[in-house]
Parts: C-alpha cells; sequence; structure tokens
C-alpha cells in the first residue's frame, strides 16, 4: 500500500509540476494581453468565480474519494449507486448555484464589487458550472479507486486546453474590449473543464476496473455526511475570499487612497506577490490528494499505526521543499518577479515574508488528513473563528499607521500560521506522534547548509539562475545523503 502511495504521489507531483508551470506560463500571457487594468479586473471576479464553482462542485471530489475509498472495504454499496446519487446531489447544487448567480449578479457588480465591466464574465460562469460538478464527480471517483494519474492526466489535459483557447480566444476577440477580453477568458476555463470532463469520461467507458456491486443501500447520506460540511467549509473560506477586496477597499478608501491606487495594491499582493511564495505548492497539493484515499483505507480498517506513519511523512514530505523555496525566494524575489513578469511589483512582500508562508506547505496535507478522517466539521469550526477574526482584522489593521495597507498580506500570513498549527497539534495531540531528536536535526542541518551555500556562492556568481541551480541540487544532493525523505519510520 505504501508503495502505491508513493506511485501515486511521484505521479501528481509530475504532472502537478507541469500543471504549475503552465499555469504560470497561462497567467504570464494573460497578463501581457490583458494588461494591468485587464488583469485587475479578472483577480477581482476571480473569488467571486470560485464562490459560485465551490458551491456548485459542493466537494463531491472529496467526497467521493472518501467513499468510495471505504466501500472498498465495507462494499455497502454499488458503485453505480455511488456515481448515480453523487451526481443527483451535483445537479441540485449545481441548479440553485446558477439561480443564486442570476439574481445577485447585478448587486454584486454594481454596488459589491464597484465594477460595471464584471457582468459579463460573471454571467459567463453559468456555462461552467455543470462542468465543474461532472469533473468533481469522476475525479473523485477515481480519486477512491486509487487512480490518481487519471486524475492527474485530466487536471493536465485542462490547464493545456484552457491556455490554447484562452490564448486564441483573446487573440481573435481584442476588438470586444475589457469585458469582453475577460468573459473570454472565463469562457477558456470552460472549455478546459469541457475537454478535461471528455478525457475522463472515455477513460470511465474503457476502464478494466472491477465495478463493485456491493448491496442497492442508498449512499446519499453518505456522501452529503462528507460533502455538506466540506462544501461548508470551503465556501467559507470562497466568501473570506470573496469579502476580502471589499473589505480592503473600504478600509483604504476611508484612510483617503484613491481607487486606483487601492487596486494596485490588492493585485501587487494577489497577483504578484502571492503567486510567486505559493508557486511550488504543487508538491503538497499532490501529497494531499494521493493521501485521502490511503488514510481512509488505515482509519476504516482501524489501522492506527499507519495512519500515524501517513501523517507524519505528509507533513515531512510537505515542509522539507517548503525550505528550498523560501531560501531562493529570500534572496532572488526581485530576479524571479522580473523573469516571470516583467515587473518587480510585490518582490518586497516576498523578501519579507515567504519565510513564515512556509507554513502554507503544510496547510493542504493537514486538510486533506482531517477529511480523510472524518473530521470534516472541526475543520468547518476551525475555519469559521479563523476568518471571522481574518475579515475583522485586514479592516481594522488597516489603520494602525506602520501597517495601512500592508494589513491584508499580514492577515493571510498570521491565518495560515495559526491555522496550520491548530490543525498539527490537534492531530500530534489525538495521535500522540512525535518526530525523533535525528529527524529534527537533519532538517535544520540541511535549512542551515543550503542557506550558507546560497550565501557562499553569491559572492562568486552575479547569475540568479546559475545560483538558482547550483542551490537546488546541493539542497537534492544533501537531503539525498541524509535520508530525510525516508520512508522509514523515526
Amino acid at each position: 500500500m505504501r508503495s502505491k502511495l508513493i506511485k501515486n504521489t511521484l505521479v501528481l507531483i509530475a504532472t502537478s509540476l507541469i500543471i504549475r508551470v503552465l499555469s504560470l506560463a497561462n497567467r504570464i500571457i494573460l497578463t501581457r494581453l490583458l494588461g494591468n487594468e485587464g488583469i485587475s479586473l479578472y483577480v477581482i471576479i476571480l473569488p467571486s468565480l470560485m464562490l459560485f464553482m465551490s458551491i456548485a462542485g459542493f466537494s463531491l471530489n472529496t467526497a467521493l474519494s472518501k467513499v468510495i475509498a471505504e466501500n472498498a472495504v465495507s462494499k455497502k454499496y454499488s458503485d453505480k449507486k455511488i456515481l448515480g446519487a453523487a451526481i443527483t446531489i451535483g445537479l441540485f447544487a449545481t441548479a440553485a448555484t446558477s439561480l443564486l448567480l442570476v439574481a445577485i449578479i447585478k448587486p454584486l457588480v454594481s454596488k459589491g464589487l464597484r465594477q460595471e465591466e464584471a457582468f459579463y464574465p460573471l454571467l459567463s460562469s453559468l456555462l461552467i458550472l455543470p462542468l465543474v460538478m461532472l469533473n468533481n464527480v469522476f475525479r473523485g471517483y477515481f480519486n477512491g479507486k486509487n487512480r490518481i494519474n487519471i486524475t492527474a492526466y485530466a487536471n493536465l489535459i485542462e490547464q493545456c486546453a484552457r491556455i490554447a483557447s484562452g490564448t486564441i480566444f483573446l487573440f481573435l476577440f481584442r476588438s470586444l474590449g475589457l469585458a469582453g477580453a475577460v468573459t473570454m477568458t472565463v469562457i477558456a476555463m470552460g472549455f478546459g473543464e469541457l475537454i478535461s470532463l471528455k478525457f475522463i469520461l472515455w477513460k470511465i467507458f474503457r476502464s478494466t476496473d472491477k465495478i463493485l456491486a456491493g448491496s442497492e443501500s442508498d449512499p446519499r447520506k453518505a456522501i452529503l455526511t462528507v460533502a455538506a460540511p466540506t462544501t461548508f467549509s470551503r465556501l467559507l473560506g470562497n466568501l473570506t475570499e470573496f469579502f476580502e477586496p471589499l473589505i480592503y477597499t473600504l478600509a483604504l478608501a476611508k484612510l483617503g487612497y484613491a481607487n486606483k491606487e487601492i487596486l494596485y495594491k490588492y493585485s501587487a499582493i494577489t497577483a504578484y506577490a502571492l503567486p510567486l511564495i505559493t508557486l511550488c505548492s504543487f508538491l503538497s497539493q499532490s501529497i494531499a490528494a494521493a493521501i485521502i484515499p490511503s488514510i481512509s483505507r488505515s482509519n476504516a480498517s482501524g489501522r492506527r499505526d499507519e495512519v500515524v506513519h501517513y501523517i507524519k511523512k505528509s507533513c515531512l514530505l510537505s515542509f522539507v521543499p517548503g525550505i528550498l523555496v523560501t531560501i531562493l525566494l529570500t534572496a532572488h524575489a526581485h530576479d524571479y518577479m522580473r523573469l516571470l513578469y516583467g515587473t518587480e511589483i510585490g518582490a518586497a512582500y516576498v523578501v519579507n515574508l515567504s519565510a513564515f508562508f512556509i507554513f502554507y506547505y503544510l496547510l493542504s496535507p493537514l486538510w486533506a488528513i482531517m477529511q480523510a478522517l472524518g473530521k470534516a466539521k472541526l475543520l468547518f469550526r476551525i475555519n469559521l473563528v479563523a476568518d471571522v477574526i481574518k475579515l475583522a482584522l485586514i479592516y481594522f489593521l488597516a489603520f494602525v499607521p506602520w501597517i495601512s495597507y500592508n494589513s491584508l498580506i499580514i492577515v493571510l500570513l498570521a491565518n495560515t500560521i495559526v491555522v496550520s498549527l491548530i490543525i498539527y497539534f490537534y492531530l500530534k495531540n489525538r495521535y500522540r506522534f512525535r518526530y525523533s531528536p535525528k529527524v529534527i536535526l537533519k532538517v535544520a542541518v540541511l535549512a542551515i547548509s543550503t542557506f550558507l551555500f546560497l550565501q557562499i556562492i553569491k559572492t562568486g556568481s552575479k547569475s540568479y539562475l546559475l545560483n538558482t541551480a547550483l542551490t537546488a541540487l546541493f539542497f537534492l544532493v544533501l537531503g539525498r545523503f541524509l535520508k530525510i525523505t525516508s520512508l522509514n519510520d523515526e
């Protein structure tokens, strides 16, 4: 089982790396084609899009991954019943989301976002919602079957289709103006979902996997038990992200900042600094996706030792790469920003705060572990409190003179650290695990040695690309020598 986890994780890491590079290329293309004003409009409507997509998808990916994996042990339901129930639930969620969007879109763009150009981009998202729901269902099915590679390939195909269609649409419809260009960008997202869905349906029809017969019990309750609290928890996060720019704008407006100045400060954080800081988060996200079925099976079978093993190793494998990323970003943030976006906007945030954002790399696997253990309701409560406090602090800290417009990124950082530590120590206290002093010492040696190595070679080389390559190589060789990522328990 552990070898299967390793294989799935490696497949996910490889494809996620490609997807991350393609996503970065897509962002660069969009920035160049849309311009600063266009990408700012896109960034502002993105939280709204994510909110509606989250409701329509109803966390069916996570729910089916858990239910299918546990059903392989209990054989309580048939696979066809699970898929049928999930699609039925998804259709209701999609219909409700579409009605909600139509009902609120006018006041949302005029009074909420205060951007009339956002109307058609948001309206076009109605085409995406059913595709998102169906992709959630079928990807969850394959994840539960431990066919993680199919989901990874579907994600890769989706990203390729999105980039190709987005680039073509923007070139063909440049004459439509700002709103039209951003609308075409949203439609390109839907095109990527459609191509991905066609691929995954083709895989289902050609699949030689044994379809589990099971009983004729209704699995809707089992699906909703996971999907509903997980969706509400994610919905809380999406709502928080939606309100973030509104509250941030309100606070800075009261401080006397002009609307365009506020928009550019918001974009410096959300469109430039944070994407660079989280550039390598594909590693922890891959581990998170791969860990759910394995922990679900071990937990359902009562194998506590295996659960502890997966918790310890998933956290370690997520944290260690974050060390390298943090060291490189701190040293060469301005160079990376110029390389990727042709500007140094937001680079100062990366230099000063990237070391603290290392906790971001722990958050995805910690979330996945809690969901696999059936703790979605607890996650919801934790995030409810954290997000309410976060929104309040974004507003009130803006009036602290030495914080001012930095309130958004400081609060985002604090929220990431606090939530990660709460979940980690909850799991640590529940399962009574700890890392050996030997492992802790190895990690410290790796971090300090890599930092000193980069400082030494920087004195002799002015090429940040050469420094990056040499530091990464040193990190990998030393990590291999220290056997930090060994799957043996320590």
